[in-house]
């Protein structure tokens, strides 16, 4: 299908294809995008009411006044669904801090009081994958039966971060170990599992990333704020956040898999 009008929804990792549509609007002339962005905790307080999106809190209601300048959304325009932020396998690797379980690469190094069930580390993985707010947007948006719905798996953090890894010292550890590999392997396969049930997971393209963890930097260097202060660039040492360059490819990717169904 070619559908017309789609609807990216998510957090700030929405701000990437955001600035490529305004850099390049004419790359995409068969479909029309519309952008709606909220920070991570009010992306979590929507709710879908007579196919209208709404704020379920105060705060919400307020950063959806502020970023998107609409008091709710109505979704009867739309023919298809992004959904985009809301989880991310870098916090997800959180879990794997100090826990490890017996597949693990390096669980043979690992001291007993480390060490948890392959069964047990599936559960933890999959429960924060279901409690996140992408899978709440997808399940809403499927419930809606408008169209379908994809949902995009956030860049990896930047190759960058190795020599700065304030904020992510978790996952750079992870790298080193060598555990990095084996455990988005695990991440994919419940992610696309759970995701399944209510659209289709596009994951990150290969060609973008590096030593199994990382994206390479020249898709990450120059990335975008959400905020009031829209076009300001983030600051050097923010690593999770991609570049419209990254945006563009996201959009490719996008229209591709909308292409097939």
């Amino acid at each position: 299908m070619t559908p017309g009008n789609v609807l990216i929804i998510g957090n700030s990792h929405t701000v990437a294809p955001r600035v490529a549509l305004e850099e390049d609007p004419g790359r995409w002339p068969d479909v029309t995008f519309d952008v709606f962005a909220l920070p991570p905790a009010s992306l979590a307080r929507l709710a879908i009411e007579d196919e209208v999106l709404v704020p379920t809190s105060a705060r919400a209601q307020e950063h959806m006044l502020r970023h998107n300048r609409i008091p709710d959304l109505p979704l009867g325009g739309y023919e298809a669904f992004v959904v985009m932020g809301g989880l991310a396998f870098s916090s997800v690797a959180q879990l794997q801090d100090p826990l490890r379980s017996f597949d693990f690469p390096s669980a043979q190094g690992s001291t007993p009081d480390m060490l948890v069930s392959t069964a047990y580390m599936d559960a933890m993985v999959r429960r924060r994958i279901a409690g996140s707010a992408a899978l709440k947007l997808l399940r809403l948006l499927a419930d809606l039966q408008r169209g379908p719905v994809l949902m995009l798996d956030a860049v990896m953090p930047s190759l960058d971060c190795r020599d700065d890894p304030e904020g992510l010292q978790h996952y750079v550890d992870m790298a080193a170990r060598g555990d990095a590999a084996s455990f988005r392997k695990r991440y994919l396969r419940i992610l696309t599992g759970q995701v399944a049930r209510y659209g289709q997971l596009l994951t990150q393209p290969a060609d973008t990333i590096v030593e199994d963890a990382f994206t390479a930097p020249e898709w990450m260097r120059g990335s975008f704020m959400l905020g009031g202060k829209q076009g300001r660039q983030h600051e050097a040492r923010e690593y999770r956040h991609a570049n419209p360059a990254y945006g563009a490819r996201q959009l490719d990717g996008i229209t591709k898999a909308l292409a097939r169904l």
